[in-house]
């Protein structure tokens, strides 16, 4: 490998929500092991910033910013997403998602959705896991986005092929946070995080996972990422019932800055 390249990207969308901060910051406190190279590139694509926080957010992460992470600003002034007017059909970020994994300076590319953030050893484990394989994932903890607290790890949804509440109708899922890809074996897949399954604008996941399962993938046997859970998404109540099963009692309070309609 190139010495001068990144070992792996993280591609993050943002709506310039105040919990980008989180999520870089994240990043920003991994390490990789030994042998793995060491830099991390961050992706920053921004689909749009109604609350003009862009300006601010960046300000105040980029005296954080390690030597070993490159931050990559991708700010078109303008939303590919139809839901801001553009043409793609993915109600998340439009073509941004696709367009990030092929600008990453690495091979491996890592996402992570704007509100949520992951574990230290997060890329680590990753970049071990996806070594001869095409992709890998890790698991997921359920955590209060409010107050950053974990929950629980999520032995419901985001578990992988074959398993879970989607094992039936797609075949398993793992959420785009969980997941990382070599992008150079898999470029027939990167243009689906543009498009949508389903009229609402949403199930592009489901969309790029139909195609993984197919494919060699590897898994880090660990729960690295942690997603905020939000009481607006039609599935928080299972959520909520299967915490409860697993002796958590979870409040978790209107999600700031939520994409879905109560």
């Amino acid at each position: 490998m190139n010495p001068s390249r990144h070992a792996v990207a993280v591609a993050i969308v943002t709506t310039c929500r105040a919990s980008l901060a989180r999520a870089v910051r994240s990043v920003f406190r991994q390490r990789l092991a030994d042998g793995q190279g060491g830099r991390i590139q961050v992706l920053l694509g921004v689909d749009c910033d109604p609350d003009g926080r862009l300006a601010a957010l960046l300000d105040e992460l980029a005296p954080e910013c390690p030597p070993h992470v490159t931050v990559t600003l991708i700010n078109l002034g303008y939303s590919t997403s139809q839901r801001h007017g553009g043409p793609h059909a993915s109600y998340y970020g439009g073509s941004l998602r696709s367009a990030l994994t092929l600008l990453a300076d690495s091979r491996v590319v890592v996402y992570l959705d704007d509100d949520d953030w992951l574990k230290e050893d997060h890329c680590a484990r990753i970049l071990q896991a996806i070594e001869g394989k095409k992709w890998a994932y890790s698991y997921s903890i359920y955590a209060d986005g409010n107050t950053g607290q974990e929950l629980c790890v999520d032995g419901l949804e985001s578990v992988g092929v074959g398993r879970g509440i989607y094992a039936e109708a797609f075949g398993g899922f793992v959420r785009p946070s969980g997941l990382a890809i070599d992008k150079l074996e898999l470029l027939h897949v990167v243009h689906l995080w543009s498009c949508a399954a389903f009229a609402s604008g949403d199930g592009e996941d489901r969309l790029v996972f139909e195609q993984l399962r197919r494919e060699p993938h590897g898994c880090t046997g660990a729960a690295t990422v942690c997603c905020a859970l939000d009481p607006n998404d039609a599935l928080h109540a299972r959520r909520v019932e299967f915490m409860r099963a697993h002796g958590v009692e979870a409040h978790v309070a209107p999600k700031a800055g939520s994409s879905r309609s109560a």
